[in-house]
């Protein structure tokens, strides 16, 4: 499924005036496709988006155990300004969960009051 028909799923499912924030793709991955997949989904949404979340490291959650991913994503985001807008962390896939929880949590520490998700698909 092409990006722009993703973003099309995804706008028909957004209720509200939300602020789109992408997942941080690692470096790794971004060089391997040329593009970040995730922000450009964002930006073909139509809604506004910002990059509030900032990748610290580049451990790839692909292949590893649930604990570890764990593990990995509580070391995984930081946060830059953040406001009182309601904001919407989008991912593509929801395997444990855990780097969307990850986020949430920083998101929240940062002091980010209306906050949802949305993730494309889960893996089982």
């Amino acid at each position: 499924m092409a990006s722009f028909e993703l973003a099309e799923l995804l706008t028909s499912v957004i209720e509200g005036d939300f602020c789109l924030v992408p997942l941080p793709t690692i470096r790794k991955h971004i060089r391997e496709r040329g593009f970040d997949h995730i922000k450009l989904l964002c930006k073909k949404t139509g809604f506004s988006f910002e990059e509030v979340l900032k990748r610290k490291n580049n451990t790839v959650q692909v292949g590893a155990s649930g604990e570890q991913r764990q593990k990995q994503a509580k070391e995984a985001y930081s946060v830059n300004k953040v406001s009182d807008k309601k904001y919407l962390l989008v991912d593509d896939v929801w395997t444990t969960g855990s780097s969307m929880l990850a986020a949430c949590e920083v998101m929240r520490e940062a002091g980010t009051k209306n906050l949802a998700i949305a993730v494309i698909a889960r893996s089982s």
